[in-house]
């Protein structure tokens, strides 16, 4: 039987060699893999193996059952919107359902889907504005950015600024610097060598990449402890980190693909939907309930309910915001084009949070998993076993990204 790498254990026997994504064998058919071996696997980017067939057969107890029955049903409920009969649901659905399992046989317990009443919320006639230039001009306060905010930007938008340049400007912000050190040295990068400087860290990490990042925590600080409703602030945080995590490693295995803007795509997706939440937080559970009450998308809830919808607000804020217009295309396109070019980003980003909302890091709002939008996985050109190997590898780092930023 074929075993993703998540789901290997030591003690499986292979009925294959085992090579590495480059070819390079690393372990014979009929070895009993260790723990060690395990190790190499992931090294070298092994996504399954086959191994003689094992599970949760005839030695299971009547507990395991009953784990496995409430673990099922559990994934019922998150994956109700999601199209299970086609790639890369039904791997996703697999790899969710055994952690909920794993969870439960720890003495956990599953996270609750969101409480947003049990009233039917029928379909507005009209919606509250005509369209995003309509509620960014009403009179709404937005976030306030610090200053280091716009000389990160003015510096990226100069083509003179050198890294020192970036690294003398960063550090004029403790808080930013402490932060971005942090990253660097932490295992999303994985570096042999303490990085002990921000000019050592332009210097790995490139100044595009170190921007990009110092772009991400400087919104995240504009916006962190703000409103607390339908979406309390940590649970968003939570999210939209792990969301981060999963496109930089699913970028990782992406050809071309930038894994720090990647990063700072997953960590921005739902801005605009934190936005709403701040001015309109009946509406925006308003909008959750809808969707799930008359089988519509988020996004189509939202647009009903407001004249636009998460996407589109985040688009138009950031394009105010002066952002790069590769940021501006990835995030307002992680649902669908958004009448932009499409964007590897956005692919990538729908898949991660497709990852984030399954695996219960923090929540999104909804808490169900919502399909992708057409071409997305087939773009990226990856096996299912990529997602195996995606959630294996983000497990450290979202701890260490959440400590990182105190969620």
């Amino acid at each position: 039987m074929k075993v993703f790498v998540a789901d290997i254990k030591a003690g499986m026997r292979l009925i294959e060699d085992v090579n590495g994504n480059n070819g390079r064998f690393l372990l014979a058919a009929g070895s009993v893999i260790e723990e060690r071996h395990l190790r190499i696997f992931n090294i070298w980017g092994v996504s399954e193996v086959e191994v003689e067939a094992c599970g949760l057969g005839a030695g299971a107890t009547a507990s395991d059952r009953k784990l496995q029955i409430l673990a099922e049903e559990h994934a019922e409920r998150i994956f109700f919107h999601a199209d299970t009969t086609v790639e890369p649901f039904q791997i996703l659905k697999n790899i969710c359902t055994k952690q909920y399992a794993a969870t439960l046989a720890d003495g956990g317990t599953l996270k609750a889907l969101p409480d947003c009443g049990n009233e039917i919320h029928e379909v507005p006639h009209v919606p509250i504005y005509t369209d995003v230039a309509s509620f960014i001009t009403s009179g709404v306060r937005l976030a306030s950015f610090p200053d280091i905010y716009y000389k990160i930007m003015d510096a990226i938008n100069d083509p003179s600024t050198t890294s020192e340049n970036l690294a003398d400007i960063i550090s004029k912000d403790s808080g930013l610097s402490a932060k971005l050190l942090s990253l660097v040295n932490s295992p999303m990068y994985g570096f042999s060598l303490q990085v002990d400087s921000l000019s050592r860290a332009v210097s790995l990490v490139g100044r595009a990449g170190l921007s990009q990042l110092a772009l991400s925590v400087s919104v995240m600080e504009s916006f962190k402890g703000k409103g607390k409703s339908v979406l309390f602030m940590e649970d968003f945080w939570k999210h939209s980190l792990a969301c981060a995590v999963f496109c930089r490693i699913l970028a990782s295995q992406i050809p071309g693909a930038s894994q720090d803007k990647c990063f700072v795509v997953g960590m921005l997706h739902d801005l605009g939907r934190l936005v709403l939440m701040q001015h309109h937080p009946d509406e925006v559970c308003s909008s959750f309930r809808m969707s799930m009450v008359h089988g519509l998308s988020i996004c189509e809830a939202e647009s009903k309910v407001f004249g636009f919808d998460h996407c589109e607000l985040a688009g138009g804020l950031f394009e105010d915001w002066n952002f790069p217009s590769s940021i501006i295309d990835a995030v307002s396109g992680h649902h669908g084009s958004r009448d932009r070019d499409f964007s590897i980003e956005s692919a990538i980003c729908t898949v991660a949070e497709a990852l984030a909302v399954g695996l219960q890091y923090g929540c999104d709002g909804s808490g169900l998993v919502g399909d992708l939008y057409p071409g997305a996985w087939d773009s990226l050109g990856l096996s299912g076993g990529a997602l195996a190997t995606t959630v294996l590898k983000a497990k450290r780092q979202i701890a260490d990204i959440q400590i990182i930023f105190g969620v």
